[in-house]
């Protein structure tokens, strides 16, 4: 199974700061030095037999501040040789999709054909669409008409669209890319069952975060497929992006439980899902308005959800612990999840820890999952699926 490495950016320490509208005092750390720090990092993969970088889109809070993941990671291709890149995601509403376009063909020829997976999402934070002057309620309609848009400009010599809010003139993509199949490696992230469907009936590949039990992200995927026939599609397997901190020791583990749920609140408060008004009234967010969409969404006794507590990632699709728990917990997530590769966040209260982190993972869980078959196994199809044997993906 491959294994790749995400990047994102966290200034965690700064969220009292932010809370408390003190503008007067910089961030401590500075910014900078993170994104320093965390390309550092990305310099690690290649050397430490990674098989891929990953870049996410955030920006203006300090989670996640990564506001080009395509610029990051033409960065990255400058640097290697080998490795492979993939979005984690590209933001659809954020972007006019003929920028988005071009910007994809280029890095396409700028790292030599390696850009290979290509991921999109619909956005949640209400404070990232508002500082671009965007409506939440055309999230759904920029995303389906950019996607259209991208998947046109990157087929063929010549492309146009008119639609609700997007018109393109017949128009080319210069300079044209290299890799014939770009949007065959298109991959969707989703956190509701409404966007699921739209993705997989769009013929969008799953991308998933550890933000479910294991036992619900099985049955995302066997969902997925179940929509994909429905379509006439050919079964698929998912993208899995883990958070992931290695220590030496189970007490070194279970030491970092307090920075962790500090990383958890950062989600919480960079998404707004402990404000009840972030989402109310929000056409296209009523699941999280309900509280069933948001990341640290937990059942209570009576098997409603609540906003705001708990833990922003299930422990279950956390990889937390000795390399010999979290080498179990992967063999666990592939049997659920199906999932075809791997990509880990490195964690660490410092950037130091997360180094040490990430160098234990490669010395000795890294070698084990590139030993691993990666199947769609029996419980990712449908129920009336006949298939009786496992499919593996190529």
């Amino acid at each position: 199974m491959k294994v790749n490495l995400a990047l994102g950016v966290q200034n965690q320490k700064d969220w009292p700061r932010v809370q408390a509208g003190d503008w007067t005092t910089p961030p401590q750390p500075a910014d900078a030095e993170l994104v320093t720090r965390v390309f550092g990092l990305a310099d690690l993969a290649e050397p430490l037999g990674f098989d891929g970088v990953w870049a996410a889109q955030h920006f203006g809070t300090p989670y996640g501040m990564t506001p080009n993941p395509l610029l990051a990671l033409s960065y990255v291709a400058a640097r290697t040789e080998r490795i492979s890149l993939g979005t984690m995601v590209l933001v659809l509403p954020w972007w006019n999709p003929v920028q988005c376009a071009h910007e994809i063909a280029y890095l396409d020829i700028l790292s030599k054909g390696r850009f290979d997976t290509i991921g999109f999402g619909r956005g949640v934070a209400k404070t990232e669409f508002d500082a671009l002057g965007i409506d939440r309620e055309e999230a759904r309609v920029r995303f389906a008409e950019g996607l259209e848009i991208i998947r046109r400009a990157l087929s063929g010599p010549r492309y146009a669209f008119e639609g609700e809010i997007f018109n393109v003139p017949e128009s080319s993509l210069r300079p044209q890319p290299i890799s014939e199949d770009l949007t065959e490696r298109f991959f969707g992230a989703s956190s509701t069952n409404t966007s699921l469907e739209l993705m997989a009936r769009a013929g969008l590949k799953p991308l998933f975060v550890g933000n479910k039990p294991l036992t619900e992200a099985a049955k995302d995927v066997q969902l997925v497929n179940t929509y994909r026939r429905e379509e006439g599609l050919a079964p698929c397997q998912p993208k899995n992006i883990l958070f992931m901190y290695c220590a030496s020791t189970d007490k070194e583990a279970a030491d970092a439980d307090p920075w962790i749920e500090e990383a958890n609140k950062s989600v919480r408060l960079h998404y707004g899902f402990g404000d009840p008004n972030s989402f109310t009234g929000v056409k296209g967010y009523e699941a999280y308005a309900a509280g069933d969409g948001s990341a640290t969404a937990i059942k209570t006794d009576d098997g409603r959800r609540k906003i705001g507590t708990g833990s922003a990632y299930d422990k279950s699709n956390l990889l937390v612990g000795t390399p010999k728990v979290i080498l179990e917990r992967i063999m666990s997530g592939q049997l659920a999840c199906s999932y075809s590769e791997l990509t880990v966040h490195a964690m660490g209260e410092t950037m130091d820890q997360a180094e040490a982190s990430l160098s234990l993972f490669a010395k000795e869980v890294l070698p084990e999952v590139h030993k691993m078959d990666a199947p769609l196994n029996r419980s990712g199809l449908p129920e009336d699926d006949d298939e009786d044997v496992v499919v593996l993906q190529p």
